[in-house]
C-alpha cells in the first residue's frame, strides 16, 4: 500500500466523517434536543416532582383524616349449660358492622413544621433544576466546541500530511539524484509516517468528541460542525471588575441558593423532631352500626346498634426509650452538616467564578496572539504563492506555508472557543444564562463551507484592567 494512497484515504475518511455527520445544525437546535434527552437534566426534573409530591403530603398532615371499616361474619354458636334442666342450643346467624372515623388535627406542631419544611425542600429542588439547566448549557457548549476544535485539528493534520508527503517525494527524487542523503530520506519517511498517524488520531478524536456530544443530545445524524466567525467580536465579561462578578456569584449561584434552602430545611427538621416531645390535640369523631341476627343468648332476638361520638383527644408523649431525643440529636448534626455544605458551596462558587473570569482573560490573550500569528502566516503564505508564480519557490514551500497558516488558525480558533466556554461558565455561576445567550451563540457560527478570508483584520491590542475601570 503506497503512502500516497494512505494520504488520499485519510483525506477521504476525514471528509466523509464531516459530511456523514450531513446537514448543519445550530447550537439552539442542539440545545432543544438536549433539554429532552439529557439524563442529568431529566433527573433534576424528577427531583422537582418528588419535592412537589412531598409538599402535598405535608399539607395532608394538616387536613382531616377520614377512614372507614366494615365487616360481615357468618357465626356458629354451640350453647351448653351446666344445669341439667336447661337444654343446650345451637345457633347459626350473620353479623355485620361498619364504622366511619374522622380525625382533625388541632395542634400537631410537627405537622406544621413539616409543611414549612416541605416548602424549603421544594425551593431547593427548583434551584437545583435551575443549576442543572445552566450546567446543561455549559456542558453542551463545551462538547460543541470540542467537536469544532477536533475538526480544526483534523484540517491541520490533513494539510500537514500533504506537506509531509510532498516533502518525502522531493527527498526521494533528490536521493536518487544525489542531492539528498539516505539519512535525510529516512527522516522524511519518519515525518511522513508521523503526519499520517496524527491525521488518523485526529479523525478518531473527532469521532470521540461527536460521541461525547451525543451523550447530551442523543444520536446525531446529518450533523456537520459549523465554523465560527473568525473576526467577529465576542462577549467581554471584563467590562466589569472580577469582584463585581464574584459578588453576584455568591448571591445568585444556583448551588449556593439550593444549599441555603437545604440549611433552612435542616433547621426545620430540628424543630420538627423537638416537637415530638410536645402533646398533640385532635378532634375525633366516629359513627357506626353493628347488626346481629341473633342475640347474645339463645332465644334472644337480633339487634341493630348505631353509635356516634365526637370529642377532643389529647396525646402526651411520656417516655420513648430515648429514641426521640436521639432523633433530635441526629437532626442537629444534620443541621451542622448543612451549614458546612453551604460554606463549601459558597467557596466552590467563588472558585468557579474566578476560574471562569481568569480563564477568559487567559484565552483572550492567546486569541490576540493567535490573531497576529494568523496574519503573519497569511503574509508568508501569500509570499510563497507569489514566489511560486515567479519561480522563486516550489510547491512544497506553498504547502508548508499553508500548514503553518492552518496551525495558526487552529490555535487562534481554539483560544476563542475557550473564551466562549469561560464566558458561559461565568454567567452560569451567576445563574444568568438566558435565551439571548443562545441567540448570540447562533449568530457566531456560519453553516456550510469554511470561510477563507483573503486578509485578516488586525487583532485588537489587550487592554489593562485598570484602563477598563476608567
Amino acid at each position: 500500500m503506497s503512502a500516497n494512497f494512505l494520504v488520499r484515504t485519510i483525506g477521504i475518511l476525514l471528509a466523509a466523517l464531516l459530511s456523514s455527520l450531513a446537514a448543519a445544525q445550530t447550537f439552539s437546535s442542539l440545545l432543544e434536543r438536549s433539554v429532552v434527552n439529557d439524563p442529568t437534566l431529566l433527573g433534576a426534573r424528577t427531583v422537582v416532582d418528588v419535592a412537589g409530591a412531598r409538599k402535598r403530603q405535608a399539607v395532608g398532615g394538616l387536613l382531616p383524616q377520614v377512614s372507614g371499616t366494615a365487616n360481615t361474619n357468618a357465626n356458629s354458636r354451640d350453647y351448653q349449660t351446666r344445669a341439667s334442666s336447661q337444654p343446650s342450643a345451637q345457633d347459626r346467624y350473620n353479623s355485620n358492622a361498619y364504622q366511619v372515623s374522622l380525625t382533625q388535627p388541632l395542634w400537631r406542631y410537627a405537622n406544621i413544621v413539616g409543611w414549612q419544611q416541605a416548602d424549603k425542600i421544594a425551593a431547593q429542588a427548583d434551584h437545583q433544576l435551575a443549576g442543572a439547566e445552566q450546567d446543561l448549557f455549559v456542558r453542551l457548549l463545551q462538547a460543541w466546541f470540542d467537536v469544532l476544535a477536533a475538526r480544526d485539528n483534523g484540517l491541520f493534520t490533513t494539510q500537514q500530511t500533504l506537506a509531509a508527503q510532498r516533502n518525502l517525494a522531493t527527498v526521494r527524487r533528490g536521493e536518487k539524484m544525489g542531492t539528498y542523503s539516505e539519512p535525510q530520506l529516512e527522516d522524511a519517511k519518519a515525518k511522513s509516517n508521523q503526519a499520517m498517524a496524527d491525521a488518523l488520531t485526529a479523525e478518531t478524536e473527532i469521532q470521540l468528541k461527536v460521541a461525547a456530544l451525543e451523550q447530551i443530545v442523543g444520536a446525531l445524524r446529518g450533523f456537520v460542525p459549523p465554523f465560527m466567525r473568525d473576526w467577529v467580536a465576542i462577549a467581554d465579561p471584563a467590562v466589569e471588575q472580577m469582584e463585581v462578578w464574584l459578588e453576584r456569584v455568591q448571591m445568585q449561584h444556583p448551588n449556593v441558593l439550593a444549599t441555603g434552602k437545604a440549611l433552612e430545611a435542616a433547621s426545620d427538621e430540628v424543630r420538627k423532631q423537638r416537637a415530638g416531645h410536645q402533646p398533640t390535640i385532635d378532634i375525633v369523631a366516629s359513627h357506626g352500626k353493628n347488626s346481629q341476627a341473633a342475640g347474645g343468648f339463645p332465644g334472644q332476638a337480633g339487634y341493630d346498634i348505631k353509635t356516634s361520638a365526637i370529642g377532643l383527644q389529647l396525646t402526651l408523649p411520656i417516655f420513648s426509650g430515648g429514641a426521640q431525643s436521639a432523633k433530635v440529636d441526629e437532626a442537629i448534626a444534620q443541621q451542622e452538616k448543612a451549614r458546612h455544605d453551604l460554606e463549601a458551596a459558597r467557596r466552590g462558587a467563588l472558585l468557579s467564578g474566578k476560574q471562569a473570569w481568569l480563564g477568559w482573560q487567559s484565552a483572550r490573550m492567546r486569541a490576540v496572539a493567535g490573531a497576529q500569528m494568523v496574519r503573519s502566516a497569511e503574509a508568508m503564505l501569500e509570499l510563497a504563492r507569489q514566489g511560486l508564480e515567479q519561480g522563486l519557490k516550489v510547491e512544497l514551500d506553498v504547502l508548508q506555508a499553508q500548514q503553518n497558516w492552518r496551525a495558526a488558525l487552529r490555535d487562534y480558533r481554539k483560544a476563542r472557543y475557550e473564551q466562549m466556554v469561560s464566558y458561559a461558565k461565568l454567567k452560569a455561576a451567576t445563574g444568568n444564562l438566558t435565551p439571548a445567550d443562545v441567540q448570540m451563540m447562533d449568530a457566531l457560527f456560519i453553516p456550510g463551507e469554511e470561510p477563507m478570508p483573503k486578509k485578516s483584520p488586525r487583532p485588537p491590542a489587550p487592554v489593562a484592567q485598570d484602563e477598563k475601570a476608567t
